[in-house]
């Protein structure tokens, strides 16, 4: 691509009309010499990016603009623009260099450049913008004769220095190329080649306003003090480049020139004759308008139309920039540049090229300088450029570079040999703080990256932790491992990193917890659990082979029963369906009741004393029945019933019902049983659960129906008898330890059983002579009324292993030092017991104790006591957990049980972990409706 300058020619014939035309320049007008003046430097916004009014003053016409309406235009690539004007009758070529110092063209970069400004930040930007200028002012160095720097203010920019040492230092290092580029011109002169320049240009400063305490200039004192401020402001400058070595003696090395006699400092004296933009377009159309039928093409700024009052009357031949000029030009014209000082120094290099010589050879510069890539390879010298202009950048780099190793050593000081993630990201905070703290500049974003990113690789090089979380809710201690299934669960390795070969090992979280067996007699360390197997079922077998009690009678709960060797998890659904909705298990279960002739005609019902609804069932009476959850595996009432309550009693939305003002005194409860023959009951379908698919987590009531767990969660265990425990002894430590003193007792629970019998009484007939406990009194009378006492116990158990039983839902039992229990049962069989309690051992951190056993001591009475276990381990929102066993179990007669609940309760989604510090209300509740009584069934025996 050629050197894309147009140039303005004044032609004899067209002066006198005084217009303006373009033309490109013919093959006669390449053989005269000229003489080439450049422009550059910063300006004001309202210039509109142009810098050559002080031309347009010297010739009389508007050389570079024809109006001030026109905006500029800037080469996207170059981000600059050079504009050219060749003056025939003077022989000289004017150029004028627009670009990122001009404020309105800086303006219309800001768009192209607005997003990098907000990622990178203007320094780098800036950087970018200040390179891509200086190489355009590289090529205005070494074709010029004469350089103008202009300046909107009277004050020197200090900013220069660096820019003219990085031109000059790039300039000296690319010369063998720039001879190289001239060797291929013709006509060109040996000196030009070697020096890769012409002459060493001179430099003039234009400043375009004066201070204002210098504003009347009709005081001839006042004019003399505006010449010493010339004066003055040029030695300043001269001081500042010999002492920045910017000049030199020997003008010929140096990037160019002051005139050693003459005066390079010029401060406009004349104010600028726009004042108000709109007064100015108006003068401007008037001109235009009043000249539309004349040959003229162009207003000339308005200067015609403006009046005289607007030009400086101080302004004179004296002191004008025509005047200033022209020594500078009529010097080089007639005798050549000699700015070189001292003595025995060579002549200086000087030489007016003729126009064709001169186009030909800049055209082949501006290839180079200014048009070519930065990608290409013939530009790296050039970036050179960019590194001596970009100090901010070498600044921020050398500091940053300092500071980087002492950041990767605060991240690396005393750490483990494997280590979390959370750990790892408070290291690199606490690195990048230290960095922040000593690195400045722009490269810091850049750094910080860095950092990170080496602060990572130097984490996932062997030294990640495996972070899996256990049931519990605690990670896994080991270095990042594939699991006894060959499956790694984390998922952030390093790239480098090939899964196959990490260690298979268990999971491990160094936590260990003191638990009991089954049955409680046994007390010994768990680890913490990482599946549902290991927290539910392994170690109650392991502890249970250790203490005997795994080979106790004990109720066998379903569990997955395989069919072939490939069976599978089944997939379960996304989002399981609520309990509410499941409409369709209520309608049918009903549906079977009608269908299996289960409805009977009840007798009146009896009010309770304590309050207890009774629900009359043809099999089994609840006594705790507040909470019945519409599931397939629960049997329901065939009628609702009217609860009277007795005292108040906390019911499974947590409410408190009123007693009765007459049944205070009352201890103990009523409940009905219809006896029934069982040899004409129907038997009910049963479904048979699947062999092949089994249910991956744990029994709830939003299980797919027909699934079950390969294990039991429970375990239901009868120690044998019921003199096995003594209410005036409570439990023996050295058979259940860890209980805290005065709780290891049981509460007893009265309850008064009314047998009503049908036609057929064949069976009751001959039970009723061995109920020792039968009223003799009322079986004279002929009812069959009699009183059964049973012991229950609640038991909560902490990771401690301090165990505890509760007399309410917000009360610790505490036996008297006798071993007296003032408290009865009937506190935590009518209503819900919460899962958590908090334990009152003294411990430095408070810990959550979880209901983990139901002791049950059943009575030698002609009926059975039933459990029916349900548990929401959180809000109303969790599933319930059940045991899977279609009916309520019957315990034995005159025997003591213990039902020992899940240590995790897992669902579909995950486990449901128990609350860290505070315990909401209603967080997790055994429900209630555990408890009940039927009638001995014989058939079964």
């Amino acid at each position: 691509m050629e050197l894309q300058l147009f140039f303005y020619i004044k032609n004899d014939i067209i002066e006198k009309q005084k217009t303006m035309q373009l033309f490109y320049l013919g093959e006669n007008q390449f053989d005269h010499q000229v003489l080439i003046v450049s422009i550059f430097g910063k300006s004001s916004y309202s210039s509109n990016s142009c810098k050559a009014e002080i031309f347009d003053k010297i010739i009389g016409y508007n050389i570079f603009r024809k109006n001030m309406l026109e905006d500029p235009e800037i080469n996207q690539d170059i981000l600059c623009n050079i504009e050219g004007f060749y003056d025939k009758r003077e022989n000289i070529i004017y150029l004028h260099l627009i670009g990122s110092f001009d404020t309105h063209s800086l303006s219309k970069i800001y768009e192209q450049y607005a997003v990098q400004l907000e990622e990178k930040g203007f320094l780098m930007v800036w950087t970018d913008l200040k390179y891509k200028y200086a190489r355009a002012l590289l090529f205005l160095f070494l074709v010029s004769h004469i350089l103008i720097v202009t300046h909107p203010t009277h004050v020197f920019d200090l900013s220069y220095i660096q820019l003219f040492k990085a031109i000059d230092n790039v300039r000296l290092k690319i010369q063998e190329k720039l001879s190289n580029i001239l060797k291929s011109v013709e006509n060109i002169s040996s000196e030009w080649i070697n020096n890769g320049r012409f002459c060493s240009p001179r430099m003039l400063f234009y400043f375009e306003k004066f201070p204002p305490e210098l504003k009347n200039f009709d005081n001839p004192e006042i004019f003399a003090n505006f010449k010493k401020l010339e004066h003055s402001i040029e030695d300043q400058i001269y001081r500042i480049l010999r002492r920045s070595r910017i000049i030199t003696n020997n003008s010929r090395h140096s990037l160019f020139a002051i005139p050693p006699n003459q005066e390079f400092v010029f401060i406009e004296t004349e104010e600028n004759f726009i004042k108000e933009w709109v007064s100015f377009y108006l003068n401007s159309l008037t001109c235009f308008c009043s000249n539309i039928n004349s040959e003229q093409n162009h207003c000339n700024y308005g200067f015609e139309s403006l009046p005289e009052s607007v030009v400086n009357p101080a302004t004179s031949d004296e002191h004008s920039f025509n005047v200033f000029l022209h020594e500078h030009t009529e010097t080089a014209f007639t005798k050549g540049f000699e700015d070189s000082t001292g003595r025995h120094l060579p002549s200086n290099l000087f030489e007016i090229p003729t126009a064709k010589v001169w186009f030909n050879a800049a055209n082949k510069l501006f290839n180079y300088l200014v048009m070519q890539s930065d990608d290409n390879e013939e530009a790296s010298d050039l970036l050179n450029l960019k590194n001596y202009l970009d100090i901010d950048q070498r600044f921020s780099e050398a500091r940053c570079n300092k500071v980087f190793p002492l950041a990767i050593a605060t991240y690396q000081e005393n750490l483990p040999t494997h280590y979390t993630k959370k750990y790892h990201e408070t290291k690199v905070a606490h690195a990048l703080s230290i960095f922040g703290i000593h690195a400045r500049g722009p490269q810091v974003e850049n750094y910080i990256q860095k950092l990170v990113k080496e602060c990572d690789k130097y984490w996932k090089n062997g030294r990640q932790m495996c972070e899996v979380l256990s049931l519990t809710g605690n990670l896994c201690n080991l270095p990042l491992h594939k699991a006894s299934s060959g499956e790694t669960l984390f998922t952030e390795m390093n790239e480098n990193t090939n899964p196959a070969d990490l260690p298979i090992m268990e999971h491990s979280s160094g936590v260990r917890y003191i638990a009991v067996c089954n049955c409680g007699h046994k007390q010994g360390p768990r680890d913490d659990p990482f599946s549902v197997r290991a927290a539910n079922f392994d170690f109650y077998q392991l502890l249970g082979d250790e203490c005997g009690c795994s080979q106790y009678d004990k109720i066998q709960f379903p569990v997955f029963q395989p069919s072939t060797k490939d069976y599978r998890a089944a997939q379960l659904f996304t989002k399981p369906t609520k309990i509410v909705a499941r409409k369709d298990n209520l309608n049918s279960l009903l549906t079977t009741s009608k269908e299996f002739g289960q409805e009977t005609q009840h007798g009146p019902t009896q009010g309770l004393s304590l309050g207890e609804k009774i629900i009359r069932f043809n099999f089994i009476a609840f006594l705790s029945g507040h909470s019945i959850s519409m599931t397939s595996d629960l049997m329901l009432p065939e009628e609702p019933v009217e609860l009277h309550p007795a005292e108040p009693i906390q019911d499974s939305n947590n409410q408190n019902v009123k007693p009765s003002q007459a049944s205070l005194t009352q201890t103990t409860e009523k409940i009905v049983i219809h006896v029934t023959d069982h040899s004409d009951a129907d038997k009910g379908l049963v479904r048979q659960p699947s062999t092949t698919e089994y249910l991956p987590g744990m029994l709830h009531s939003e299980s797919p129906p027909g699934l079950l767990p390969q294990f039991p969660s429970w375990s239901l265990v009868c120690l044998g008898p019921s003199s096995l425990y003594s209410h005036n002894l409570g439990l023996p430590d050295q058979h259940h330890p860890g209980f805290l003193t005065g709780s290891s007792y049981l509460l007893p629970w009265d309850v008064t059983v009314r047998l009503e019998h049908h036609m057929k009484e064949r069976f009751w007939s001959s039970n009723e002579t061995r109920n020792k406990n039968v009223n003799q009194r009322n079986r004279k009378k002929g009812t069959k009324e009699f009183n059964v006492k049973i012991f229950v116990g609640i038991e909560y158990e902490c990771p401690c292993g301090h165990r505890f039983m509760c007399s309410s839902p917000d009360k610790i039992l505490k036996a008297s030092g006798s071993g007296l229990v003032r408290d009865n049962g009937s506190k935590v069989t009518n209503c819900d017991m919460p899962l958590y309690f908090p334990c009152p051992c003294r411990n430095t951190k408070p810990l959550t104790a979880q209901l983990m056993r139901i002791h049950v001591v059943t009575p030698k009475a002609p009926v059975n006591v039933t459990l029916n276990p349900r548990v929401q381990p959180a809000p109303s929102s969790c599933p319930i957990f059940i045991t899977g066993i279609q009916e309520p179990v019957r315990l034995s007669q005159s025997s003591y049980w213990i039902l020992r609940l899940p240590y995790v309760y897992y669902g579909d989604r995950g486990p449901y972990l128990p609350p860290k510090e505070h315990i909401p209300a209603n967080y997790g509740r055994l429900l209630s409706g555990l408890y009940g009584i039927s009638e001995v069934c014989l058939d079964s025996k």
